[in-house]
């Protein structure tokens, strides 16, 4: 704990509160400095993610007509066609973990300890309690930027940056801003169990955020709605809209969107032609008609001889 506090904790308290003397005493705006300064910090690292991230979906995308032909191939062969898929993937160069990852499960884990350090530094630089004001003489360098701002205000807009939101605003925009993101590095699939899983992606990372916002201080959520926003904005230099305007690949002829046949369609099947009718054969009413006649002329010779 010590360690985490020499190196992150101390470093990033220190420098909000330089930023917030800077900036007119404005805390609101140190935390929106320091977000631009951190996301600038790892921009190299966030580039090389997302870069990463789209030649692995171009690369699943150009060995799926192989992937087809190995599961037909082995559909009665599970080892065999796990070794094989495994084959596959190395010499395409695609880790089958790293085809697994989203882009932003891994950024939410590298600022991880960002946000813990974040969320301590607002309350103490607040200083809302005794004991958080303790904590910050404890913490504090011997800067006369970051000391002689002291103590600031947490009032920025209609938030007070150490409480939540208390209109709910600023965890439904971090909930809105997260979904748009997702769904930019999210490209179309016509595979449903892979839609299925994006789909739950979209609406469960979203749901998370707003509600880590909901619970925390603002100043923290203020941070992220401005990451998402930094985020959405890099993407689009990488991925465009990406899946964000993109219509739904059509799932796979025969299935429903779980992956089962669909048994709400019949399937399809050829119908015969009709044989072709036997040389001289007569139709059915013609063979009617002739019985008939032989009939009645029978039965007028029948009539002539007892005459």
């Amino acid at each position: 704990m010590e360690f985490l506090n020499l190196i992150l904790l101390q470093p990033i308290l220190n420098i909000l509160l330089v930023l917030t003397n800077i900036l007119f005493s404005n805390f609101g705006l140190g935390v929106i400095a320091l977000t631009l300064l951190v996301r600038l910090i790892l921009l190299p690292l966030t580039l090389k993610q997302l870069t990463s991230s789209k030649k692995m979906t171009e690369t699943m995308n150009a060995i799926k007509p192989k992937l087809e032909l190995l599961k037909k191939k082995y559909a009665k062969n599970p080892q065999k066609l796990n070794q094989e898929t495994m084959k596959l993937y190395k010499e395409a160069g695609v880790s089958p973990l790293g085809c697994l990852s989203s882009p932003m499960l891994l950024s939410t884990a590298i600022q991880l300890p960002i946000y813990v350090a974040l969320y301590r530094s607002i309350i103490q630089g607040l200083a809302v309690t005794p004991q958080d004001f303790l904590g910050l003489s404890q913490d504090l360098y011997s800067w006369g930027l970051a000391t002689q701002g002291l103590p600031v205000s947490g009032q920025f807009l209609w938030l007070h940056l150490a409480s939540p939101d208390p209109y709910f605003v600023l965890p439904i925009l971090v909930g809105v801003t997260q979904y748009v993101s997702q769904k930019m590095i999210t490209q179309p699939t016509a595979d449903a169990q892979q839609q299925s899983m994006n789909s739950m992606m979209q609406i469960m990372m979203p749901l998370m955020m707003a509600g880590i916002t909901f619970t925390l201080p603002s100043g923290l959520g203020l941070y992220f709605l401005l990451s998402g926003i930094i985020t959405m904005v890099i993407q689009y230099f990488i991925y465009g809209w990406g899946g964000l305007f993109a219509k739904a690949a059509a799932p796979e002829a025969g299935t429903k969107h779980d992956g089962k046949p669909d048994k709400g369609k019949a399937d399809t099947k050829t119908v015969k032609p009709a044989s072709p009718p036997i040389a001289g054969a007569k139709p059915a009413d013609s063979v009617f008609s002739g019985l008939l006649d032989r009939f009645r002329r029978k039965e007028g010779g029948n009539k002539k001889k007892r005459g």
